[in-house]
């Protein structure tokens, strides 16, 4: 099995840092013309600067004793003590320099021979005199100087982000209520831009649940599970739940719910996996089945309430598990939450995979490396590889979920991340299990190049605005190629050169991952166009590509958007932004030439799938209705 994963493995981590290796192990890249200060000239200069320092240091140095070879030796300072104390250049004019002997003071000069240090003493020493140095230019500079540009680490250039970044409320960059707050709009929304008071009003006229109802003893299989009805739901859960995140080990799992049916449901975390399990198996979807009229009536349905009964169940028991740090108990928090995200109840899904990470957080995988006695021990390449998998898993999960809610990070990484990929469970594995695996390794290197997008549009936005546009046009073609890198990398099984009906929900899925990619990209010369009146035949070019973009992003989403699964809500809140884009497209006046052909059909088409939602989920009925506003608006002045 590992050679053949070889073939996506490679070629994905390749394509991802062209002609270089993974940002975590290779040495730092210099920054790209556009990146940098001064492009080409200045690496240049610097590095002939670094050059003569070598060279005037090495005219000075005097032998050496053992054990100091490693450091340059320094000549004393000879600033006698009234200059050093005023932090100015001595000109060392005996008997007195010159300031001492304009101002009559005695010059003292305490030469100190720092040949006699010891290799750790000069390190410091050297760094404070350079921090010296550094605060004396300082204090020289006028008040009035403008600041420099900052100038961009060249140790991560297009590849990862680095892992200190604060983003805090940057992370709500390219949501929704960004767009709805553009100034084409005139203001007009600003009192629905809070999303989560938005959301307050959901679960409408959803039936109680029958644990705490009257006729909670009509649902015996809670209390007195039977292997053949939980044999059923476990198989929905693998074909159409479990495919999308392969990170149990389902012959552990099959022994769970034999153990729970022959001895009961116990209040251990084997348990609670069995109820979430049979909960998500009881509403789990086919990518292609047909559809009630709107979300709500399946949610009334006996299939909903049956799936409700049992993921309370499990909530009476998970609180039990976090005295447990285990990979069984990260999955049964992670499992809340994709039932509370089937369930389009983000900010509760939310705060489980925050919990699901924290317990990841102690695993041993991310500080260690496997021992040739781990590779040589079954069991133990097993248990690293579901630490492996389980950390990337809530890592993305709660990512997603956190940046369309604007969420802080509370400690976690904002978007850094593990600079390996997960490991399959074992070598062997059959047909359908290796297709899983397939779609999981590409899901995550398509999600480090949406991480690595994201990082470079934050970092170049202030207050909304992208003032260096044209700074972010090379980054931006890097970026297109990374990204057609990625889908030519993509193994047969999961090629996206296919015709798009013949996709099953794994296609469909990086399908619509590969879209926030280039969504993000062109992001940035749309807000400037459309915000500013920016225009160009560059900036022009990528304005256009993303509006295109944001019409392909609802026609590629159509054929799912009635199909419930744990990023529906998501798919809702990225083809309503598409939507709201075209709109203040059409809206702004400045690029009516730029619009793309079948807007307006795209437009139509994400209303009806908010009219779909909205009575289940309350930010779908208010941003439906804001659509509705403005196509009315749109229609009346053409």
């Amino acid at each position: 099995m590992s050679e053949s994963l070889q073939p996506l493995l490679q070629p994905t981590v390749e394509s991802q840092y062209p002609n270089q290796q993974d940002p975590a192990t290779a040495p730092a890249p210099a920054a790209p013309p556009s990146e940098a200060s001064g492009s080409s000239t200045t690496t240049t200069s610097i590095s002939e600067l670094l050059r003569s320092k070598l060279e005037n240091g090495n005219s000075r140095r005097r032998p050496a004793p053992r054990g100091t070879a490693a450091y340059p030796r320094k000549r004393a300072n000879r600033a006698c003590q009234v200059c050093r104390a005023r932090r100015t250049k001595c000109d060392n004019k005996k008997p007195s320099c010159s300031f001492c002997e304009k101002v009559g003071a005695k010059c003292i000069t305490s030469p100190t021979d720092l040949s006699s240090f010891d290799p750790a003493s000069l390190a410091i020493l050297e760094r404070l005199e350079h921090l010296e140095q550094l605060i004396r230019e300082k204090s020289k500079e006028p008040q009035t100087q403008p600041q420099p540009e900052p100038v961009e680490d060249p140790g991560y250039g297009y590849g990862s982000p680095a892992p200190d970044l604060q983003f805090g409320p940057d992370l709500s960059t390219v949501t929704v209520e960004t767009v709805l707050a553009w100034d084409v709009f005139r203001g007009r929304f600003d009192g629905q831009l809070d999303l989560r008071s938005q959301m307050q009003n959901g679960d409408i006229g959803i039936p109680e649940s029958p644990l705490t109802s009257p006729v909670s003893e009509t649902i015996p299989l809670i209390n007195s599970l039977e292997l053949e009805s939980c044999n059923r739901l476990l198989d929905s859960f693998l074909k159409k739940v479990h495919i999308a995140n392969p990170i149990l080990d389902v012959d552990a799992v099959l022994e769970y719910v034999r153990h729970a049916c022959l001895h009961g449901i116990g209040w251990d975390a084997q348990s609670c996996l069995v109820l979430l399990l049979c909960a998500l198996g009881s509403i789990a979807e086919a990518f292609h089945d047909k559809h009630e009229s709107t979300s709500l009536i399946a949610r009334r349905s006996p299939s909903f309430v049956l799936a409700r009964a049992f993921f309370e169940a499990a909530q009476k028991r998970i609180g039990l598990l976090l005295r447990g740090g285990g990979v069984l108990e990260a999955q049964c928090f992670f499992y809340c939450g994709v039932y509370l995200m089937t369930i389009m109840r983000p900010m509760e899904a939310w705060r489980y995979f925050v919990q699901a990470a924290a317990i990841t957080q102690g695993f041993d995988f991310p500080r260690k490396t496997m021992t040739p006695e781990m590779m040589a021990d079954p069991n133990a390449r097993k248990q690293w590889a579901q630490q492996e998998s389980m950390y990337w898993t809530c890592f993305k999960s709660e990512l997603e979920v956190r940046m369309e809610l604007s969420l802080p990070g509370f400690g976690l990484h904002d978007l850094s991340y593990p600079s390996s990929f997960p490991s399959p469970p074992s070598d062997d594995l059959e047909q359908d299990s290796a297709r899983a695996w397939y779609y999981y390794l590409a899901e995550i290197a398509l999600r480090r190049l949406a991480n690595r997008v994201l990082y470079h549009l934050f970092r170049n936005q202030d207050k909304g605005r992208f003032p260096r546009i044209m700074d972010m046009v090379e980054s931006t073609a890097a970026f297109e190629a990374q990204a057609a890198d990625w889908m030519a990398s993509l193994p047969p099984i999961l090629s996206l050169y296919t015709p798009e009906e013949e996709d099953d929900v794994l296609k469909f899925v990086l399908r619509g991952h590969l879209l926030d990619c280039y969504e993000w990209m062109y992001f940035p010369f749309m807000a400037e166009t459309l915000n500013n009146g920016r225009r160009g035949a560059i900036i022009d070019e990528y304005t256009r590509k993303g509006l295109e973009m944001s019409v392909e992003r609802i026609r590629k989403n159509k054929p799912g958007f009635y199909h419930r699964h744990h990023g529906a809500w998501l798919m809702l809140r990225t083809c309503t932004r598409s939507a709201l884009i075209l709109l203040a497209a059409r809206l702004s006046g400045i690029v009516q030439d730029l619009i793309p052909d079948g807007w307006k059909e795209a437009v139509l088409d994400a209303i009806d799938m908010l009219r779909f939602w909205e009575d289940e989920v309350a930010d779908a009925r208010d941003r439906r209705r804001i659509l509705s506003l403005l196509m009315s608006e749109v229609m009346a002045t053409t």
